[in-house]
């Protein structure tokens, strides 16, 4: 008859939509599962890059007089190879398309044999030794085309009378075939018993059971259970069958939820698994008193009576799932203390399942598969005659649409301590009493499958050697599972005592790490069937601990990992693969975005530091290779050593290898030594032999160095995407600030011994060791000091102490190293190379500096000129702006006007940026710019760029012709605009008047001068003398030395043409003699009121020395002697004073005589400038002649103080009053 339409069990399971249940607790593991589909191409297949001596070391261990081949290695699980499959076997799957026919297998641990079957053949075999293989023909498959073709269920038969076993195979359609020994098989396989199970409409076989070795239990997937009975007549063995218990009629069934009546009938559905209850008898010895079986229908547990046939009770295991979508349950078995688990399945949440492809798969993509069931282990206890829920546990496994058809089923380890899941590409190993979950997964799942799981009894003696046990936890020991494969007979060692002790805190970690080992050591092995991934939902803190330290041990030659090799040369390339390895598995495990940037730079600077320490080896032996029998470099690790011992249990008397082999870590700390050797060796001694100049004591040191500080960087950039790294550096080791200073010390060497050579007269063109090792040097330092400015500018790094110190001072050492260092190099040939370096640092005043030392004007002429138009066409005006700076500063502004005028480039704008910019940073940039706007029409710009740099000038000239032309440009702007600034004209008119006012003095002065003959004219002393004997003879009399000595300067810089400041003026105006210039005093005061840069304390003090000068000018006592003589002779000696001329001059202006310090009275004057205002009114002065000025300064107020003209004040003052009164009425 046709056979029934199955249900779409997990057995026939098509793709289902995720909906969104609520997430589910799940255990981390330590391996990943499924495949990911992602990679582009397996690790496992790149070979070129590992040693084969060390893929056969990691992967062979020695047993007896033959090796043993290892897949896989953890503290927990040892993975080797157990056998080979039959040839008539691996010839079948070899082909096998697992998606359009199914396959499974067994392996019977206590027939020995293993069994491997699909939909039309049967293959058995004695897995120890598999010279012999058994054939068998299937049960005919199902001719419903609808249905795949699907392998039957199996079950082998023990033997007591002979060694082969017998065979029980049971089709979807009930067809059952029976062998009494396989050994028909080796004759086609003809001799079988057939037998059919009466199966209903639309019924099929879901699952077989081997009882006993009389008993097996068949269900279908209506919920009916079948009993096989094999009996024995006449030496002959027959199998019979029949229904184990009536179905019960619809309706009938109680509540799922709680166990029901002592009779209960069981609920109608599919039964996907079957297992032994406690209590079973012995198998092969039929005893069935107090069996108990345990069905899995749908969701529910039911526990029957395997004597009786009754159903005993019954649980449903959605309660203790939740609220998940399309709940099923797979398979279940009882532990040894009658603890039911079972395995059930659902479709994953969104969110769910997001998350899981992520971790899994490396997340969505072209053909990238999604998972659609996740799977979970549920934990029911007995009480009673009921069921408690113990617990769910997540299982790290997830099938996908691309997933091979399969039917996960459980392994108990231990009586139930680990729980080994058997899907269709991976095996999961769950702890009971512990977190501890782990995984293995096939490389290759399209064409290669997990057949069948065997656990062997621990009496079974080992047919294996594993590694050397470790001290077990618990009390529990090893077991051993036998893994069925497409390709190979896998044995499993799993140690219960180290899963039972796994400590989660430390163990993931530890795990991560065994899984990156197992991915280096055994994954390049082509006949491993082993892939290695990570778990889904890796712990990124795990993930990092464990990378890292297995990073750590490649650096230090862990024998575990790297193999003992005399060849440095090969052991250090063995180590530099292991680290790519390395961070190619974390990449093509899409694992690098859960990694911190710190780890991944700390990954990548240990493989920087193993290349630049492989590259430093190679060089040692190119420098032994010639013929050197020791160098510095030697003497410096010898010397390191000897500060900081080697504490390694692996060490040698070979100093120098053990440095390579177990502290490649440490060549940062290496530096500072190999320097110190340079500095000892002092400046070598020179010799020159066949033309070569030679510095005996350091070439190979240099080159060494500049080997480590360049192949370290150089790797890194190469390498920045494949590490994920992003610049800067955090704290990176090749800037240091003992490398910096290293680097430095060994241009500085390198620069003295060119100047040796130089000094020597040794030609430029001859070959030098240090000439030519000094722009790579120069290049290291500049990359080493770039490199720690921009990690001390980093946000990072902002909070923490000193750190912007550091990075002040750095950036400024490094301004002021900069252009030295480059200008070294173009003195010293290597001018490309010094343009180079100050092009890529962004330094383009060097660059400007660099191209600008031979002839500049007019700048056809310049060797350059190609090369600064190629610079402005590149960098534009960050370059043409520097240029346009050197030239001014250099005094060689015709330079620029001149390409202006040519017409080549924006020199025009590139002037005007410039002194925007200089404007911007408040630097003087007037001196020259006034010329261009000038010739632009900016005429207020450049008035105020005149008048500003007016203040700068020194000498009266051109001091008096930019006030000028500052005016006629303001004039020209005002007549062009309409527009009249009163306050601008009246400021040039203020400085043109002390312009004036200073080229009046200097007249007066070269007058007087005009007297001297002979040499006397010329000299400039000469003159000064007879200024201060006709102008100061006041001074001289009265001896105020303080005050003469500055005089004698002031007139010394009339005469020189140069320009006075105003209170220099205002001291030269009020000091001379003045009788015949009592207006001078006026003159001055006009000045100060007029003063604008001059501090407000001074200013008054100013004003107080020129009132003790005015009221000090006249004799007052003779002044005031009025015997014989009458008021109108009074009035006509007020009238002559120089007190009367100054009123005269200031009060006739309200706004010039209200200004503070304008009108002062003779008790006003008096306080004389303390010592800090003399010295910051005469800066560089020196101490004695501060206190001759403080002195006279006391002496002109103790003058007028004396004069008491308290009254004279107000009289003379009420006279000029008066007389303007009287001018202005007349």
């Amino acid at each position: 008859m046709a056979s029934p339409a199955p249900r779409k069990t997990h057995r026939y399971a098509t793709p289902r939509q995720s909906v969104t249940p609520p997430r589910q607790r799940r255990m981390v593991s330590a391996r990943p599962t499924g495949t990911p589909s992602r990679r582009t191409e397996d690790i496992a297949a790149v070979q070129d890059v590992m040693d084969v001596d060390d893929v056969q070391m990691y992967n062979e261990r020695v047993l007896g007089s033959g090796r043993e081949t290892l897949y896989a290695r953890t503290d927990e699980i040892s993975v080797a190879f157990h056998a080979a499959l039959p040839f008539e076997v691996r010839r079948e799957l070899k082909g096998a398309d697992f998606y359009s026919q199914s396959w499974s297998g067994a392996v019977d641990a206590i027939t020995g044999y293993a069994l491997a079957v699909s939909s039309n053949t049967c293959f058995v075999w004695h897995h120890p030794k598999p010279t012999t293989c058994y054939i068998l023909p299937c049960p005919p498959p199902s001719q419903d085309y609808a249905q795949p073709l699907s392998a039957p269920f199996n079950a082998l038969v023990p033997s007591r009378s002979r060694s082969e076993p017998g065979l029980v195979l049971l089709s979807i359609r009930g067809d059952i075939r029976f062998w009494d020994s396989i050994t028909s098989g080796l004759a086609g396989g003809g001799s079988f018993e057939s037998i059919n199970l009466e199966l209903g409409e639309g019924e099929y076989t879901s699952g077989l059971l081997r009882v006993d070795g009389q008993i097996y239990i068949a269900s279908t997937s209506h919920g009916r259970l079948f009993r096989l009975t094999l009996t024995s007549q006449s030496g002959r063995h027959t199998l019979s069958a029949r229904l184990f218990a009536p179905p019960p009629a619809p309706g009938l069934s109680l509540a799922r939820l709680l166990w029901s009546t002592p009779a209960p009938q069981p609920t109608l559905g599919n039964i996907s698994a079957l297992a032994l209850g406690s209590g079973s008898g012995e198998i092969g010895k039929g005893v069935a008193a107090d069996k108990e079986l345990w069905t899995l229908s749908e969701t529910r547990v039911q526990r029957w009576s395997l004597n009786k046939e009754v159903l005993l009770s019954e649980v449903d295991v959605r309660q203790a799932v939740g609220n998940v979508e399309d709940l099923e349950g797979v398979d279940l078995s009882v532990e040894s203390d009658g603890t039911l688990v079972v395995l059930v399945s659902y479709a994953g949440s969104e969110q769910e399942t997001a998350a899981m492809a992520l971790d899994q798969y490396g997340g969505f993509g072209m053909g990238a598969p999604v998972p659609r069931r996740i799977y979970a282990l549920v934990r029911l206890e007995g009480i009673g005659g009921g069921m408690k829920i113990d617990g769910v546990t997540g299982v790290p496994y997830a099938t996908t649409a691309a997933s091979a058809p399969s039917h996960p089923r459980l392994t108990l380890l231990g009586g139930g301590a680990v729980v080994a899941i058997r899907f269709v590409d991976v095996v999961v190993f769950c702890a009971r009493d512990s977190p501890y979950q782990d995984r293995l997964t096939l490389k290759a799942p399209n064409t290669d499958q997990i057949l069948g799981l065997g656990v062997l009894p621990p009496i079974q003696p080992l047919m294996h050697s594993f590694p050397a046990e470790q001290e077990q936890g618990g009390g529990a020991g090893p077991e051993d599972v036998l893994i069925l494969t497409a390709g190979v007979l896998m044995r499993a060692r799993v140690d219960l005592g180290r899963i039972k002790s796994f400590d989660e805190a430390t163990g993931r970690a530890i795990l991560i790490r065994a899984l990156l080992t197992q991915a280096i050591l055994y994954g390049s092995n082509p006949d491993n069937p082993l892939h290695f991934s990570f778990p889904p939902e890796v712990d990124p803190e795990a993930l990092m601990a464990g990378a890292e330290d297995l990073s750590r041990a490649v650096l230090e030659s862990d024998p575990e990992i790297i193999r003992p090799n005399h060849d440095l040369t090969s052991q250090l390339t063995s180590r530099k693969d292991r680290l790519s390895w390395l961070i190619r598995f974390i990449n093509d495990n899409a694992a690098l975005g859960k990694m911190s940037q710190r780890s991944r730079q700390r990954l990548a600077t240990d493989a920087e530091k193993l290349y630049a320490c492989h590259q430093l080896w190679l060089k040692m032996n190119e420098h032994l290779d010639a013929g050197a029998s020791h160098s510095l470099v030697t003497d410096a690790i010898h010397a390191f050593t000897a500060v900081h011992p080697l504490l390694h249990p692996s060490a040698s008397h070979d100093v120098i290898r053990d440095f390579f082999r177990y502290r490649v870590a440490e060549i940062g700390r290496l530096i500072p030594f190999m320097v110190e050797r340079i500095e000892r060796a002092g400046e070598g001694a020179m010799r020159e032999v066949g033309g070569a100049v030679v510095v005996s004591f350091y070439p190979l040191t240099l080159t060494c160095l500049y080997t480590i500080l360049q192949a370290a960087p150089s790797y890194r950039a190469y390498n920045l995407a494949v590490y994920g790294v992003e610049l800067p550096m955090i704290k990176p080791w090749t800037s240091r600030p003992s490398a910096i200073d290293g680097v430095l010390k060994l241009v500085d060497t390198a620069t003295r011994c060119v100047d040796l050579e130089y000094d020597y007269n040794i030609k430029a063109n001859t070959k030098s060791a240090s000439r030519d090792l000094l722009p790579e040097l120069a290049t290291v330092f500049f990359a080493c000091v770039q490199e720690r400015l921009d990690w001390l500018d980093r946000q990072v790094v902002s909070d923490e102490p000193g750190s912007e110190r550091d990075h002040i001072e750095l950036k400024e050492r490094f301004d002021q190293l900069r252009p030295e260092i480059l200008e070294t190099l173009r003195l010293t040939s290597h001018l490309p190379n010094a343009l180079t370096l100050a092009a890529s640092h962004a330094d383009f005043r060097s660059l400007a500096a660099l191209l600008h030392q031979d002839t500049v004007y007019p700048p056809s002429s310049n060797p350059h000129a190609h090369t600064i138009e190629e610079y402005v066409d590149r960098f534009g005006g960050m370059f043409a702006r520097e240029v346009v700076r050197w030239c001014m500063v250099h005094g060689e502004a015709r330079v620029v006007f001149a390409m202006e005028e040519s017409g080549r480039g924006e020199w025009g704008k590139y002037m005007d940026e410039y002194w925007v910019e200089e404007d911007g940073q408040g630097a003087k940039s007037d001196a020259v710019a006034w010329l261009r706007d000038l010739g632009q029409g900016r005429w207020s710009v450049a008035g105020t760029r005149l008048s500003r740099e007016a203040k700068g000038a020194g000498d009266v000239g051109v001091k008096h012709f930019m006030l000028s032309v500052g005016k006629l440009a303001h004039l020209a702007q005002m007549q062009e605009s309409g527009d009249v600034d009163e306050a601008v004209l009246d400021a040039f008119h203020d400085r043109l008047d002390f312009i004036s006012v200073q080229e009046k003095m200097l007249q007066e002065f070269r007058e007087v001068a005009s007297s001297l003959r002979g040499k006397q004219k010329q000299s400039l002393d000469a003159q000064v003398d007879a200024v201060i004997r006709t102008k100061g003879m006041r001074l001289r009399s009265e001896q105020r030395h303080g005050l003469l000595g500055i005089m004698k300067n002031f007139v010394r810089q009339v005469l020189q043409g140069k320009a006075l400041s105003l209170e220099d003026a205002v001291d030269v105006l009020t000091l001379q003699n003045n009788a015949e210039g009592v207006e001078n005093y006026a003159t001055a005061l006009q000045l100060l009121a007029h003063a604008e840069d001059i501090p407000d304390a001074r200013r008054q003090s100013s004003f107080r020395r020129v009132w003790c000068r005015i009221y000090n000018h006249d004799d007052w006592d003779s002044i005031r002697e009025t015997a014989n003589i009458t008021d109108a002779q009074l009035t006509s000696r007020f009238r002559a004073t120089a007190l009367y001329t100054t009123f005269n001059v200031i009060l006739p202006s309200p706004q010039l005589s209200q200004i503070p310090g304008v009108d002062l009275d003779p008790n006003e004057c008096l306080p004389v400038p303390l010592m800090p205002e003399i010295k910051s009114r005469f800066p560089g002065i020196q101490e004695d002649m501060v206190g001759d000025l403080a002195r006279d300064y006391r002496a002109e107020s103790s003058g007028v103080e004396g004069l008491k003209l308290g009254d004279v004040y107000h009289r003379v003052r009420e006279l000029v009053m008066l007389d303007l009164g009287y001018t202005r009425e007349g």
